[in-house]
């Protein structure tokens, strides 16, 4: 396999149809051509191609902050039902925690000199305000639901699930919520109460349950794509 460089990008030739062009997740740039096409056609289609490769890498660098392990100082974005909100630290009396959402979007993180410089402590404080607010706005959301299906639950729990979004024991009637789901919109929130109040009439995935989900969410494909991406293009 041959490769050469155009306009700075390594290209490699292959026995292929088309030019591929490929961004992976850790922002390297794949490029594959057919072994015979000229050189010319390769560097205008790349040409064509420079506002979306650059708007995708600075997506993907975007998305490598956001990922980046928290420190919990001031400056940092921390997402709260859906949006972004800019993390204040102040010094205080009580440790405590607060939203400020009218001209700019920010969560005050107010703790005592003891916890001013202890990340550990501030990301607790910060979880247990994440925790409550979780526990009352989806309870909130699932009395809604509950409302709208004519269902009960007999126990409704909130918890940190590593790979889910929450689960539902249709026997027992218990629905249980990922705690980091109030970092998402409202409509993935309903999407994902729906979805599990769904399985007490249906306890598989099959085209009932789908159906079922789509006759009180129409656009409910919508909420598994926004819940399930890797990407942001």
């Amino acid at each position: 396999m041959k490769t050469e460089k155009i306009l700075g990008y390594e290209v490699h030739r292959k026995k292929v149809k088309n030019i591929n062009l490929r961004i992976k997740e850790n922002m390297q740039i794949y490029i594959s051509a057919p072994e015979n096409l000229h050189s010319d056609y390769i560097k205008n289609f790349l040409i064509s191609k420079e506002k979306w490769i650059k708007n995708v890498l600075k997506k993907l660098e975007k998305i490598k902050e956001e990922r980046k392990e928290k420190e919990y100082i001031t400056g940092e974005i921390h997402n709260f039902l859906g949006q972004k909100y800019v993390l204040i630290v102040k010094l205080g009396n009580i440790n405590r925690v607060a939203l400020k959402s009218d001209k700019k979007n920010e969560i005050i993180l107010t703790v005592n000199s003891d916890v001013f410089d202890n990340s550990e402590e501030k990301k607790r404080i910060l979880e247990k305000w994440y925790f409550e607010n979780a526990k009352k706005v989806f309870l909130e959301l699932l009395k809604k639901w509950m409302e709208i299906l004519n269902e009960d639950v007999k126990k409704f729990s909130v918890k940190p699930l590593s790979k889910k979004w929450g689960f539902c024991n249709y026997t027992k009637r218990y629905v249980t919520l990922n705690v980091e789901l109030i970092k998402r919109t409202p409509f993935e929130i309903e999407y994902v109460i729906l979805h599990e109040l769904a399985h007490l009439k249906y306890p598989n995935h099959g085209k009932g349950f789908y159906n079922y989900v789509e006759k009180y969410m129409p656009n409910y494909r919508n909420a598994e794509k926004m819940l399930n991406a890797k990407h942001h293009y």
